[in-house]
């Protein structure tokens, strides 16, 4: 569990970055609270690691053609039997709640910067499977509720999503204000 020090280190970098994509292509573009909090979500509010730029665990897809790496991950799917195209591959699963939860070793997209990783993360909402949300993404709560209703593709593997990110919109404008 990163500490308070780390959660305000990771907003100071990253929002900064979100911010500056969101100026420069506002009509393209996320509310930069939604992406840090999203960021801060997917790297337990850690700078660094393995793969220092993909804020979002953004796997590599079949359209990227970019440097990759092979990472540990946590995924979560209604069937105990998903496959994963070698060398990817199931390390264990175990049942949590309706679904299935899946240690796996998948090939992640290796960006060269946050902001590398912030377009591309946001180049994913843009397609046609996000239109019912895409006009919600100035306000994060509204957004990110979007993401996982009945309409559309669904964002997240994990149930409780809306209220785990509730939470982290809320630490980042918590940060933010303190920050004035």
């Amino acid at each position: 569990m990163a500490t308070g020090k780390q959660q305000t280190e990771f907003v100071r970098t990253i929002y900064p970055a979100a911010y500056r994509l969101h100026m420069e292509k506002p009509e393209a573009s996320i509310h930069p609270v939604f992406e840090t909090a999203q960021a801060g979500l997917e790297k337990g509010w850690l700078l660094g690691g393995k793969l220092p730029y993909n804020l979002f665990g953004i796997t590599k897809g079949t359209s990227w053609d970019g440097p990759v790496e092979r990472a540990l991950t946590t995924e979560y799917f209604d069937t105990p039997d998903k496959k994963f195209v070698y060398p990817e591959r199931v390390v264990s699963v175990t049942p949590h709640g309706s679904k299935y939860k899946y240690s796996v070793y998948r090939y992640f997209r290796a960006y060269k910067s946050y902001e590398e990783c912030l377009y591309d993360h946001q180049a994913i909402f843009r397609k046609t499977g996000y239109a019912d949300a895409w006009p919600y993404r100035d306000e994060p709560r509204e957004f990110a509720r979007r993401l996982m209703d009945s309409e559309g593709w669904k964002y997240a593997t994990a149930d409780n999503y809306v209220p785990v990110i509730t939470s982290c919109i809320a630490m980042v404008e918590k940060i933010m204000k303190n920050e004035e």
